[in-house]
């Protein structure tokens, strides 16, 4: 009988080791895996992208249609849905506003029709996913003897940027919420 006694407690041992080890295993992975950045949500990685305001249009001739023309010059594709632009004036910090694809615009694009979003594609592309190379444009609300300005559909605030200042822009990622591309644009009369 003590022979039995002792291979019983050679396999309670062994089982013992394998177990520690496992579990040793496993916190080690977890704690390498958090360590090392693994995203369990791939959506949230940021977008980096490089994006710059390149023009700014003012139809002088019937005030309805303005807009600020982006270059996406490099980066990874950028859905147009899922950014929010935030613009300011420099000559006033308290001065902002945030246009994203699902608010209501009110002005008119260049056909003359209403607009339906904010941001598109510019030109004939429909979609909303712009790459290195492609353009798109932030649609103003219209122009008055002021300047450019912005006002939602069933709002009374109005965000207007005056002749001769700058326009200040913010990109936004709104899935992780991290700026994409900061710059500033001289509000002129150009076409």
């Amino acid at each position: 009988m003590n022979r039995e006694n002792l291979n019983d407690r050679a396999v309670s041992e062994v089982f013992g080791v394998m177990l520690i080890l496992t579990i040793t295993l496993i916190v080690a992975c977890i704690v390498a895996t958090f360590v090392c950045g693994f995203s369990f949500d791939a959506k949230k990685d940021a977008i980096s992208a490089n994006i710059v305001a390149s023009d700014l249009y003012m139809d002088e001739s019937d005030e309805s249609c303005a807009y600020i023309l982006f270059d996406h010059l490099s980066g990874d594709p950028v859905d147009l849905n899922d950014i929010r632009v935030s613009l300011g004036i420099r000559s006033s910090a308290k001065m902002t506003t945030c246009i994203r694809n699902v608010d209501h615009p009110t002005g008119l694009d260049e056909a003359g029709n209403s607009l339906t979003c904010y941001i598109a594609n510019y030109g004939e592309d429909s979609s909303k996913i712009t790459v290195g190379g492609d353009r798109f444009v932030l649609y103003a609300d219209g122009i008055d003897k002021n300047g450019i300005f912005w006002m939602r559909e069933n709002t009374s605030e109005k965000f207007s940027a005056p002749m001769n200042d700058y326009i200040t822009y913010q990109i936004i990622d709104t899935r992780s919420n991290r700026p994409i591309s900061t710059g500033s644009i001289p509000v002129s009369h150009t076409g």
